[in-house]
């Protein structure tokens, strides 16, 4: 059974849209948060309060990062700049030109 390797490279960049796109929403969702807890935060202390309820030992980063791991990914640190849509269109391009020189090497030569 052959495998379509130009649509599996198809569904992988995809899958690297929705996932960046889910990215981009938890980042929307991670902003709104932190805005909520610092007017949160404001208004108790407007109310005279000295205590801030949200500086403990674990962050809501902290909590994403574990949830993530709970899904079976591995947070780390990493390099902002590298973009996920990307590295998989440098990756099928490398693979589509590695597939354009294993090709031709298939085939028998008059040797």
């Amino acid at each position: 059974m052959p495998v379509d390797c130009q649509a599996l490279l198809a569904r992988r960049a995809a899958v690297a849209e929705e996932m960046t796109q889910a990215i981009g929403r938890l980042g929307v969702l991670v902003r709104e948060e932190q805005e909520l807890q610092d007017r949160l935060r404001r208004g108790a202390e407007a109310a005279g309060s000295r205590a801030n309820p949200f500086a403990t030992a674990a962050t809501v980063m902290d909590a994403i990062c574990s949830e993530l791991t709970r899904a079976g990914l591995s947070p780390h640190r990493a390099d902002p700049a590298v973009r996920l849509a990307d590295l998989v269109d440098h990756q099928n391009r490398r693979y589509r030109d590695q597939a354009a020189v294993r090709q031709p090497a298939g085939t028998p030569t008059a040797a």
